[in-house]
């Protein structure tokens, strides 16, 4: 209790210098509060695509292996595990994207930049603040000085990055449309050759039919032809958009190989146990001449009519990518007008000001009156003058022996 009093006391005694200190410390935090930039916060929220939808999402329904080049993009060097939120947040902080957005809303002029756009990309940069959510939601946040501006950033954001992903779709669906038609040209040339020489072929040595057990070799050695092409494209696809590495092409290629094994074993007529395809009983090299050579040109036939079925069913799908205009995300809030300011918070940096002030008062006058009383103290001063005496001798034989060492130099 005593101890109490005697704290109160100090208190008490050194109220004035508190009371304008704190005074003081109030009076300067609301005007810097008042003089601080007002910052406008605005906030607009993404729902990216499900991990399962990808460029290639629309060409699924033409037999081509699209997911797996959807678990390549996941497994690989291209997103490198990263989720589509992750990928669409690196994006929105792009110099593309953010180029874009300062040329939108005119912030070279608004920002006061005067040394072309890098001032004023840095500064949008340092504006936004983007989070991605446990649940995968896409959180974009920008700051600036007037309500309006902040929204009308966000939500340039939004679109930018709304037309970048569709151009890439569209982009890439041209390049399938491309790559895709380069090989039905010429497989379309090449099924008619198969078609000629086999017609041909057979108006020349009056040949109807072969064995069946022939026949459903044919069959299968043309499946499986056109099953390596699949492979094949997949493959020419994956190297657009990733590395060797990738173990989505590292599979790929073994596959490729296996299909390539399996084609080979039915031309050699080895019986087979495992892998693609069934063996059969008959090689093509120990067929007669004639019929040897008629198997030769129906398989090629059977081929190219498989291999011109499919790619004629992905030039479609690939014509319907490249065309494809529908978002590409899910926009669960724009960005909205703020109705209060989000900086700076006058009422917290007064009460901090207040706190700071009380604190700093404080440990003043208790300072001052623990000098004061030993001060009086005759005995507890003299030691501390004792003290600090020891402290200047000190202080006084270092100096000292310093400037012997520079003198010493100097001669």
């Amino acid at each position: 209790m005593e101890t109490l009093l005697r704290y109160l006391n100090v208190i008490v005694k050194y109220r004035k210098l508190i009371f304008y200190n704190v005074l003081i410390f109030i009076v300067v935090a609301v005007i810097i509060s008042l003089i601080l930039p007002q910052k406008f916060k605005s906030t607009a929220q993404i729902l990216p695509p499900s991990e399962d939808t990808d460029v290639f999402g629309a060409l699924s329904s033409a037999g081509l292996s699209i997911p797996k080049l959807s678990r390549l993009t996941r497994a690989g060097n291209f997103f490198g595990g990263s989720t589509p939120s992750d990928l669409i947040a690196v994006i929105l902080q792009s110099r593309t994207i953010l180029e874009r957005v300062v040329m939108d809303n005119d912030l070279i002029k608004v920002y006061k930049v005067k040394k072309g756009i890098e001032p004023a990309v840095k500064t949008l940069a340092q504006a936004t603040s983007i989070k991605v959510g446990e649940e995968g939601v896409l959180e974009l946040t920008v700051k600036a000085e007037k309500p309006k501006l902040a929204a009308d950033i966000a939500n340039s954001y939004i679109y930018h990055i709304d037309k970048f992903l569709k151009e890439s779709n569209m982009s890439r669906g041209r390049n399938m449309r491309v790559f895709i038609e380069k090989r039905l040209e010429t497989a379309e040339q090449e099924l008619k050759q198969a078609s000629d020489s086999l017609r041909v072929f057979q108006e020349r040595n009056k040949l109807v039919a072969l064995d069946e057990e022939i026949r459903a070799v044919i069959d299968i050695y043309a499946k499986l032809k056109s099953e390596l092409l699949k492979r094949e494209i997949e493959l020419a696809i994956s190297k657009d958009i990733s590395t060797q590495d990738n173990p989505f092409v590292i599979s790929t290629k073994r596959e490729i190989d296996e299909f390539k094994r399996q084609l080979n074993q039915i031309e050699i007529g080895r019986q087979t146990k495992d892998g693609f395809g069934a063996g059969f009983a008959v090689a093509f090299q120990k067929l007669p001449s004639v019929g040897q050579e008629y198997a030769r040109r129906l398989r090629d036939y059977k081929v190219q009519e498989e291999v011109f079925a499919l790619l004629l069913q992905q030039f479609e799908q690939a014509k319907i990518l490249e065309a494809r205009d529908t978002p590409t995300i899910t926009i669960l809030d724009y960005g909205r007008v703020p109705e209060r300011r989000s900086s700076p918070k006058r009422k917290l940096i007064v009460v901090f000001a207040l706190v700071l002030s009380l604190v700093i008062s404080s440990m003043y006058a208790f300072g001052n009156e623990y000098w004061h009383n030993l001060k009086t103290n005759t005995e507890q001063g003299h030691e501390i003058k004792r003290i600090i005496e020891t402290i200047k001798n000190d202080l006084s034989r270092i100096r000292n022996k310093f400037r012997r060492k520079a003198k010493t130099k100097e001669k």
